[in-house]
C-alpha cells in the first residue's frame, strides 16, 4: 500500500488520558492530510540539453508548486505540534532538518538513539528514561535509522537491540515501524541514491510520518569540507522531507580540539539546522573530563534556548541519566567563576537581542554575573570576536559578536554571519 493510496486512512491514535479527545483526534489527522497531500510535485532535474526546452519544464515545475502552495493558501493552516518537546519547549518540528553534534565518545549516537526510541515507543510519555524528552502522541511514527560506519555483526545490531528494548519491545520482536540499514557498504558516489531508495521503500509501505536517523551525515558524501558536496547533501535531505513527509535527525562529528562540526558540512549543517543541540563531557580545573556531560541547545528554530541540560552516563542501564541537583550546582557555580568563553556567548545572545548596548555596560554585566575582573571579561569577549563560535540569535540566524564606535561612544552589537 503506498502513501497516495493510503492518505484517505486516518491515523492511529494512542489514547492517553486527557490527552485525547475529538477535536485533537481531528486536528492530527488534519495535520497528517496536509503532510500527505503537500508538495506532490516530484524533484526533478531537466531532461534535455535545450536550454530553451530547459527553461520550459523549469518553469512548469515552479508553476506547479505555486498552484499546490495556492490550493494550501486558501483555508486554515494548522501549525503542527513539535514532535519532541521538553518542558514544554518544543525541539524538534515536523519537516525539518535537526543535528546531534559532539566529539568522538561523547554520546551523541547514545542520545540520537534514545529519541529514536522515544518516537518508537507507546509507552508513557513520562518515562524517565526519556530524559524527561516527549513526544506528541496522538499519533504513531515510523522510525528509519540509517547508520554509515559501524560494522554489521555485532555493533549495530547491539544498536538496533538498544533502541527496541528502550521503546519498550523484546528482543525477538520486529515492529513494523522500525525500519533500520547500513548504507557502509555503499561506494561514496551512489550514497544519495541509496539513501532515497531504502527512504522511500519505507515511505512505500507505510503511511506514517517518517523519523529518520542518519547516524554519521558526512558519511554521505566523500569530502566534507568540499562547499559544493556539502550544499547538494543538504539540499538533498531537505528535499527528502517534502518529498516523503519525513523528519531527519542527523549526527555529526565536530573538529576535534573544537566546539564546531566537522568541515564545511558542519557549517551548512548549523545553517539548515532547524535545531542543533551539542553533547560532551564537562571539563574540571585541570581541563580533564569530569563525569558530567553537557547538552546545550546551539539553535532552535522554534522559541527561546532552553538551559543546558546536564546528563550522566550509567552502566547499569547503559544509558543517559539525568545529573543530581548538586553535582550540577557545584559545577554551574564553577563554570561562573572561570568565566567560560561558551557560557558568556550564550549570555551575549540574550543581552544583545534588542540590539546593540554600550560596551562599559556590557562589561559591568558580565563582570557581576560571572564574578570576574573587567580584564578577565575583555579578553574572553576578544576571543569571542575572534574565533566566532557557533551562536544563532532568537530567530535561529547565525551571528557573531562585533563591536563599533559612534562619536566617543563604543558598542557592541551581534551581526548576522556572511
Amino acid at each position: 500500500m503506498t502513501l497516495e493510496q493510503d492518505k484517505d486512512t486516518q491515523i492511529d491514535v494512542y489514547i492517553n488520558g486527557n490527552d485525547f479527545n475529538q477535536a485533537n483526534f481531528e486536528q492530527t489527522n488534519t495535520l497528517q492530510s496536509q503532510a500527505n497531500t503537500a508538495y506532490k510535485t516530484p524533484i526533478v532535474k531537466t531532461n534535455t540539453d535545450n536550454k530553451e526546452e530547459a527553461k520550459r519544464q523549469l518553469t512548469n515545475l515552479l508553476l506547479g508548486t505555486e498552484a499546490e502552495i495556492s490550493e494550501i493558501a486558501k483555508g486554515a493552516i494548522i501549525q503542527s505540534p513539535p514532535l519532541i518537546s521538553r518542558a514544554d519547549t518544543g525541539i524538534i518540528g515536523r519537516n525539518t532538518i535537526n543535528i546531534i553534534q559532539g566529539a568522538y565518545g561523547s554520546h551523541k549516537s547514545r542520545l540520537a538513539e534514545l529519541l529514536a526510541s522515544l518516537m518508537l515507543t507507546s509507552n508513557k510519555a513520562d518515562d524517565p528514561q526519556f530524559l524527561n524528552f516527549k513526544r506528541t502522541m496522538l499519533e504513531r511514527f515510523c522510525v528509519c535509522y540509517i547508520d554509515t560506519e559501524r560494522n554489521l555483526t555485532e555493533e549495530l545490531p547491539i544498536a538496533v537491540q538498544g533502541i527496541k528494548l528502550k521503546a519498550g519491545y523484546q528482543l525477538e520482536d520486529k515492529p513494523s515501524d522500525f525500519r533500520f540499514t547500513s548504507i557502509k557498504p555503499v561506494e561514496r558516489g551512489r550514497r544519495f541514491d541509496a539513501i532515497e531508495a531504502f527512504v522511500g521503500h519505507v515511505r512505500n509501505n507505510t503511511p506514517l510520518h517518517l523519523f529518520c536517523l542518519i547516524d554519521v551525515v558526512t558519511d554521505a558524501i566523500g569530502d566534507f569540507n568540499d562547499p559544493k558536496e556539502s550544499m547538494k547533501l543538504f539540499d538533498f535531505l531537505g528535499n527528502l522531507c517534502d518529498k516523503h513527509n519525513a523528519t531527519f535527525l542527523l549526527v555529526i562529528h565536530q573538529n576535534p580540539g573544537t566546539e564546531k562540526a566537522r568541515g564545511h558540512a558542519g557549517t551548512e549543517a548549523a545553517n539548515k539546522a532547524s535545531t542543533a543541540l551539542q553533547i560532551g563531557y564537562e571539563k574540571d580545573a585541570s581541563g580533564n573530563d569530569t563525569e558530567l556531560i553537557r547538552l546545550r541547545y546551539l539553535k532552535l528554530r522554534r522559541g527561546k534556548r532552553p538551559e543546558p541540560l546536564y546528563l550522566q552516563f550509567c552502566q547499569q542501564s547503559n544509558g543517559l541519566v539525568l545529573a543530581d541537583a548538586s553535582t550540577i550546582a557545584t559545577h554551574v557555580n564553577s563554570r561562573k567563576h572561570k568565566a567560560d568563553s561558551e557560557d558568556i556567548a550564550d549570555r551575549l545572545i540574550s543581552l544583545l537581542s534588542e540590539g546593540p548596548l554600550p560596551k562599559n555596560e556590557v562589561w559591568t554585566i558580565l563582570e557581576a554575573e560571572f564574578k570576574a575582573k573587567n580584564s578577565t571579561i575583555r579578553e574572553r569577549l576578544k576571543g569571542i570576536m575572534a574565533d566566532s563560535p557557533d551562536m544563532y540569535d532568537e530567530e535561529g540566524r547565525a551571528v557573531k559578536l562585533a563591536d563599533y564606535t559612534e562619536g566617543r561612544n563604543q558598542f557592541f552589537k551581534l551581526v548576522p554571519m556572511e
